[in-house]
């Protein structure tokens, strides 16, 4: 069987999103914890400062967690872990833009935060998952977060269990989860309640998108918003860039029809506004999966 090598920290999100993701895949999977030696080695085979990094049966060292995932979605298709792209063009947006929102945004719990989790929570007892009753890659980079960053504290813990429980299972329930079954076009449809996740990541995150990509095209070193606590300064991040221009690449790929369809569900929400500007990043190697 094929065998990949984690080396890491397994009280890290991102290791333990890595590590998650192969055993969902089916693979077989080594760990290796990072240490300070160790990871010189690292770094001068993937070209980044830091971990994890994942080892390639043709031995190849990747860093970079979401280009680790691209990697492993690519080279192993089935299970599915996301939506494709062709046939299922609005499921596969949403839930790029849950990774995103996930992995970029939601860690900092930059507004409300109790009052997101709880609604989150409410999200999966209705739908079972975030993209509905099958899993998908963002539901497993939630589970990560939840299991080393926040369920970790008793009292979050607590409050969890008695107002969003699912956030509580939500590890165990995907690793009983069966493999998802493969893609009908007629099921690209998405739950209705995760209208309410996406018009909260366009006012927060996507509000940020469009303050960093104006300070990326201006020079500045913040962003300036107000997400109903006072206008607060955030620093502006290149990497919230790029991703935003993925997914947009993405969205270019497709047929005019096809994009008409998933901004009939992302406008209405008012996310779809950040994803049409236009790129300001014009050193982008779009060879570099590390640059996306």
């Amino acid at each position: 069987m094929t065998r990949y090598t984690v080396y890491g920290d397994l009280e890290n999100r991102d290791t333990v999103a890595l590590s998650t993701i192969l055993v969902a895949k089916g693979l077989r999977v080594e760990f290796v914890s990072e240490t300070a030696s160790l990871s010189l080695a690292l770094e001068s085979r993937a070209g980044a400062t830091a971990g994890p990094y994942l080892r390639t049966p043709e031995g190849f060292v990747l860093s970079d967690l979401h280009a680790m995932l691209e990697w492993i979605e690519r080279m192993h298709p089935e299970p599915r872990l996301m939506p494709p792209l062709l046939a299922m063009p609005v499921r596969r947006s949403c839930a790029r833009l849950l990774e995103d929102w996930i992995e970029l945004w939601l860690p900092g719990w930059p507004r409300r935060s109790w009052a997101t989790l709880e609604r989150v929570g409410r999200h999966l007892e209705f739908a079972g998952f975030l993209l509905g009753p099958e899993p998908s890659r963002p539901d497993w980079l939630l589970a990560a977060w939840l299991e080393t960053e926040v369920l970790v504290h008793d009292h979050a813990r607590a409050h969890l269990a008695r107002h969003a429980p699912r956030l509580v299972s939500l590890g165990r329930d995907l690793l009983a989860a069966p493999p998802a079954e493969r893609s009908d076009p007629a099921d690209d449809v998405i739950p209705i309640s995760l209208l309410v996740l996406l018009d909260e990541i366009a006012v927060d995150y996507h509000g940020y998108l469009v303050g960093n990509q104006r300070a990326l095209k201006d020079g500045s070193d913040r962003v300036i918003l107000d997400l109903g606590l006072g206008r607060r300064a955030r620093p502006v991040r290149r990497r919230c860039e790029t991703r935003r221009v993925e997914i947009a690449r993405e969205l270019e790929s497709l047929d005019p029809l096809v994009r008409r369809d998933i901004r009939r569900v992302l406008e209405p929400v008012g996310a779809w506004h950040a994803l049409t500007l236009p790129s300001v990043l014009k050193d982008i190697d779009r060879s570099d999966p590390r640059s996306l």
